[in-house]
């Protein structure tokens, strides 16, 4: 069978770009996936009801705002992170689903270059590929900035196999949460996925991309 799309959307107050262009952005997204013939699963809520925010909100004493502060909020982390509790949803939702769970950002269409073509012949192609497989667009580098992103990872895509959803998501916040045992701060959920690939827990594949169209047409 064929992938799982997975994606999800959360209001964040004040947050640059507003609420109506995120959802138009999922809407297309949403009428693509559909229009492929796959399923999709878009989970919701709301700030204060992400697993990170609940679970870990009261021991960060600052978060990472690089340029753009406004954007880089507490709430934006806490909902960037929430990724890994979707993606963990919706294996125990669609326990018939064999193919893998792909992860696709809800304003990915926002993203150069990603189109309805581009988004549909990627799903068409995709297939289990026993690893969580991700693009990106650096080099890996034993020291992950907590002062900016981590580009490793591009985080708007990824695809993992039903067998390894579990582990993967355990170990990301594990990897969360061993850094705020640590630092007591919170930075972005690309940089946790650089951290969690240095554990060499959880096998994960890399390849070249950027953020455009490529972490789609680029992929295995």
């Amino acid at each position: 069978m064929g992938p799982l799309v997975v994606s999800g959307y959360i209001d964040i107050p004040n947050h640059p770009r507003a609420a109506a262009d995120y959802k138009a952005l999922g809407a297309q997204l949403e009428d693509i996936v559909s229009a492929a013939g796959f399923p999709m699963i878009v989970g919701g809520g709301t700030v204060e009801e992400t697993f990170l925010y609940q679970v870990a909100s009261d021991r960060v004493e600052t978060h990472a705002v690089a340029d753009n502060p406004a954007k880089n909020t507490l709430a934006y982390h806490c909902v960037m992170h929430q990724k890994f509790i979707w993606l963990w949803q919706a294996l125990d939702t669609h326990t018939d689903q064999v193919g893998p769970l792909v992860w696709i950002d809800y304003g990915i269409l926002h993203v150069p270059g990603v189109t309805a073509a581009v988004i549909t012949d990627f799903l068409k192609r995709v297939v289990d590929y026993g690893v969580v497989t991700l693009p990106g667009c650096w080099p890996k580098r034993q020291e992950v900035p907590t002062d900016h992103p981590c580009w490793r990872f591009c985080g708007g895509l990824m695809v993992v196999p039903r067998s390894l959803v579990k582990p993967f998501c355990t170990m990301a916040f594990s990897t969360v949460f061993d850094r705020l045992a640590k630092t007591r701060h919170l930075d972005w959920e690309v940089n946790t996925l650089a951290r969690l690939e240095l554990l060499d827990q959880v096998p994960m594949i890399w390849y070249q991309a950027d953020h455009n169209e490529t972490m789609f047409t680029k992929a295995p």
